[in-house]
């Protein structure tokens, strides 16, 4: 009896394995990353990386060529479908603020929802507390902030600010807003709880300066000035706030997956209602220094919050209810795969 070669021996212990890799190309060349099955999906990038490190052994152990070239070309065309990407065209720019965008932020309307309730419902409840008994605003609020609060409110906008200033309190307001929202997201990792915090906290102090301001008999000089901007900016922490619970559910519950592929198939999920949120957010800012502060009829500066709330529902949830947002199966595969493999 012919004794085995340890070539024969290498290849017959791993045969298994590369040849469901080899099925999983095979798969891929003929029919995209839309053909595959999410076993595969997750099969798929483990399979690549224990065959690297079979070609790595092989080639140690100086194995016959033929093996050589077979886990060279297999290796080789696995790495080709796993991480090329194709360049970036306009078409997908459009695509993805036309389908990828809303498609998530109704996708993760739960989170959206609940990181309003929080909000505007601790907004809400503190409002009307501190105008029932305008002492508890001195309880949750810094006395120096609310003097600040009544020399800002108690007379009327009666001039306009110049370009140098307007250019600082875009910067500040970005700064200051941007620094909560990532705030909000970033401790959703502490399994939501984080964020939940964020969310309330911001709604009692929020409410607390509303109530005081406006039981003092200022809110119409209030109301003028927070109205152009508000649309926007409470969207943008609300839309940070719904990431960070994102986040932290993620943590919580991975099944059927480990928690680090569940995090990693969620990333783009995630980071792509923060990228929302940061652009509202600069936009809020944008109008909060310019706008908000001028001399302006009121008329105009509602009008530029009624657009605001118009186009955001519009583009949010109408658009992709109505079917302009359908991310396409095969595109999600592709990146849930790649971001598995990293």
């Amino acid at each position: 009896m012919a004794s085995i070669t340890k070539s024969e021996k290498f290849v017959r212990s791993k045969k298994e394995q590369w040849e469901k890799l080899h099925r999983i190309v095979i798969t891929l060349s003929a029919r995209g990353f839309g053909s595959l099955t999410r076993e595969e999906i997750l099969t798929f990038p483990r399979l690549y990386r224990l065959t690297c490190a079979d070609l790595a052994e092989a080639k140690m152990l100086r194995l016959a060529p033929d093996v050589l070239d077979y886990l060279n070309q297999l290796v080789g065309q696995a790495h080709k479908l796993l991480y090329s990407f194709p360049p970036l065209r306009k078409r997908e720019v459009a695509v993805f603020f036309l389908e990828t965008l809303p498609g998530i932020i109704l996708k993760n309307w739960v989170y959206v929802v609940l990181s309003a309730l929080f909000f505007f419902g601790s907004f809400g409840v503190t409002y009307l507390l501190v105008n029932e008994n305008p002492s508890l605003a001195n309880l949750i609020v810094p006395q120096t902030v609310l003097s600040q609060m009544e020399n800002s409110y108690r007379e009327p906008i009666n001039e306009e600010r110049s370009f140098e200033v307007k250019n600082f309190m875009v910067s500040f307001y970005i700064q200051n807003n941007v620094s909560i929202a990532f705030a909000s997201f970033a401790l959703g990792a502490l399994l939501g709880l984080g964020a939940i915090y964020i969310l309330i906290f911001n709604g009692i102090f929020l409410g607390a300066i509303t109530g005081h301001i406006v039981g003092l008999g200022y809110g119409a000089n209030f109301v003028n000035f927070v109205t152009a901007h508000s649309v926007l900016e409470l969207t943008g922490l609300i839309l940070a706030g719904a990431a960070g619970l994102a986040l932290g559910y993620s943590i919580i519950k991975a099944t059927p997956y480990t928690r680090g592929e569940w995090l990693r198939l969620q990333r783009r999920n995630i980071f792509t209602l923060v990228a929302a949120a940061g652009f509202l957010i600069a936009a809020a800012a944008l109008i909060e220094g310019i706008i908000s502060p001028s001399l302006i009829p009121y008329r105009y500066k509602l009008g530029v919050a009624v657009l605001s709330l118009l186009m955001l529902g519009g583009y949010f949830f109408l658009w992709p209810l109505m079917g302009g947002a359908r991310p396409g199966a095969k595109r999600e595969r592709n990146e849930a795969v790649r971001a598995l493999a990293d």
